[in-house]
């Protein structure tokens, strides 16, 4: 019932902290998605709002034309291009050109005006499978990549030239798709696009080559992708990272941020239009974006306070279990008061009955005080021995081993090099190490006052095994005294012999037998463990 408590209070408010960590990292989320948004559409207006520059210029460069009687000529495009100041006030545009557009056959007409312009021989090359070519042979302002471009045939370019048939077919501006333009002359090439405007100026001398020739060319505007987003959408660092392509290629990327391939998972897309093209711009926030910390600080402090009301409830159940547990103790234990001063008095009694025992039995066999003194005192040091390994054993059980080594180091001192021991560990209940403490003392003392083991060729080996019956154990246990010398068998039985008939007889239920042989003395023991 406790813990089932804890837990229902630590639940439920875990619960409620996971509700309200949801609630903040969605509105957290909803606010980034919006804030991506609205900076997605920053940089959509901006491109837009340069573009439209961009083609406003375009328009002029054909009004310039127009209000000029239509004299398309290098000089009035120099110098209109020189007035508008477009690598310092335009920044993203290549240049503004013009495309004559001629049929094959008429390559001659357009590098003499490339010749007489520039002082360039330019190749324009022949494709007499196109209706239509359209070399560049003006480009403004003068610079190496746009001298490279001169004689270029834009009409054979199949993105300049969808871009060209559009702009016949309504007069008006259109991008193409994304391209390498001829200017790209180093190796750190980038994307390009046009964006074409035709010109309806004058047309060729001949009236039935003028009726077949749609316009007299276009006016165009190169420009290099990359060159122009950075300068259209952010000085320095941008705050988001962005990848454009047009619809139509979108394999053909226009501009990417370096972080945009590692950028977060979420991504806000929007499509514009751009003189006829459908660009997509892409944007996402940078992987490294500060973390919104408010969701798992909710958490973090909702499983706190479930954790530590839930371990308050505990402590004071705890509490109040341990104070009917200390009330259960106390009725125990006066209940085993009383049984230990009963089993005390039972034990005292039987110690003082075998004292008693042992001082008259052993006063019947001694010469004088002395004698009774000595040999008294030993046996009531080997029921020390016993009464001392119970005591450390909280009156449980002593160790067989360690009690019979215990005796034989009190009968022939610390050093029991000529004694080998050798059997399984025993555990002794406290009659039966009474028992076996006398037993031990009073064949130690035998063998050393009547065997050789103080000789060097005497040797004593204790052996001893527990045979199972079922749940009870049988305990057999050989003492093997051997020597060079033979040891007779003893005239009479004295004293220590029937105290340890009786030990084995009576106290312990068991059986002993003696062998007396050529080479020693060997004394079987069997008795049964409780």
């Amino acid at each position: 019932m406790n813990r089932a408590l804890s837990f229902i209070v630590f639940f439920v408010i875990t619960l409620i902290g996971v509700g309200l960590s949801v609630s903040l990292r969605s509105a957290a989320v909803q606010r980034e998605k919006t804030r991506l948004t609205a900076m997605l559409t920053e940089a959509v207006e901006r491109t837009n709002e340069r573009l439209a520059t961009h083609i406003t210029l375009l328009q002029a460069t054909d009004a310039m034309f127009d209000a000029t009687d239509n004299a398309i000529n290098h000089v009035s495009l120099t110098r209109f291009v020189r007035r508008l100041e477009t690598q310092s006030r335009y920044a993203g545009i290549h240049g503004i050109g013009f495309a004559l557009l001629i049929r094959h056959g008429e390559e001659t007409r357009a590098q003499t005006l490339i010749r007489r312009a520039y002082d360039v021989v330019a190749d324009i090359g022949n494709r007499p499978e196109a209706p239509f070519a359209a070399p560049i042979v003006y480009l403004e302002p003068q610079n190496p990549r746009n001298l490279a471009a001169l004689g270029h045939d834009l009409y054979s370019e199949p993105s300049a030239r969808a871009a060209m048939t559009a702009a016949l077919a309504d007069g008006r501006p259109h991008a193409s798709g994304p391209t390498t333009l001829p200017q790209e002359i180093t190796r750190a090439k980038q994307p390009g696009f046009l964006i074409v405007l035709p010109v309806f100026g004058v047309r060729p001398p001949d009236a039935q080559a003028a009726a077949a020739m749609p316009a007299a060319g276009f006016v165009f505007a190169p420009f290099r992708a990359g060159d122009f987003f950075t300068a259209t959408l952010w000085n320095g660092e941008p705050p988001l990272e962005l990848r454009i392509y047009d619809r139509d290629a979108p394999d053909f990327v226009l501009y990417q941020t370096p972080g945009f391939a590692v950028a977060g998972t979420r991504v806000a897309t929007q499509a514009v239009d751009v003189a006829g093209r459908t660009w997509v711009f892409e944007g996402a926030f940078a992987s490294a974006a500060q973390p919104d910390f408010a969701p798992v600080a909710a958490m973090l402090v909702s499983l706190l306070v479930a954790l530590a009301l839930a371990v308050a409830i505990n402590a004071k159940m705890r509490a109040l279990a341990a104070v009917r547990q200390m009330h259960e103790i106390s009725e125990q234990a006066l209940v085993e008061r009383d049984l230990m001063l009963g089993e005390m008095k039972h034990r005292i009694k039987n110690s003082i009955a075998r004292i008693l025992a042992i001082a008259r039995q052993t006063a019947g066999v001694s010469d004088s005080l002395p004698a009774f003194t000595e040999s008294f005192f030993a046996r009531l040091q080997a029921m020390a021995s016993a009464q001392d390994m119970l005591t450390r054993s909280h009156w449980m059980r002593a160790d067989l081993r360690a009690l019979l080594h215990k005796e034989l180091q009190q009968v022939f001192g610390e050093d029991l090099a000529l004694v080998r021991l050798s059997g399984p560990e025993v555990d002794l209940d406290e009659r039966s190490a009474q028992a076996f403490g006398l037993i031990f003392h009073e064949l130690a003392t035998n063998a050393l006052k009547h065997g050789r083991l103080t000789e060097p060729d005497g040797a004593l080996a204790v052996e001893w095994q527990v045979e199972r019956d079922g749940a009870r154990g049988h305990l057999r246990l050989e003492w093997r005294e051997t020597s060079d010398a033979e040891i007779k068998t003893p005239e009479r039985t004295g004293f220590g012999t029937r105290l340890i008939q009786a030990s084995i007889q009576g106290e312990l239920g068991g059986r002993i037998e003696r062998r007396f042989e050529a080479g020693g003395v060997v004394i079987v023991i069997d008795a049964p463990l409780a």
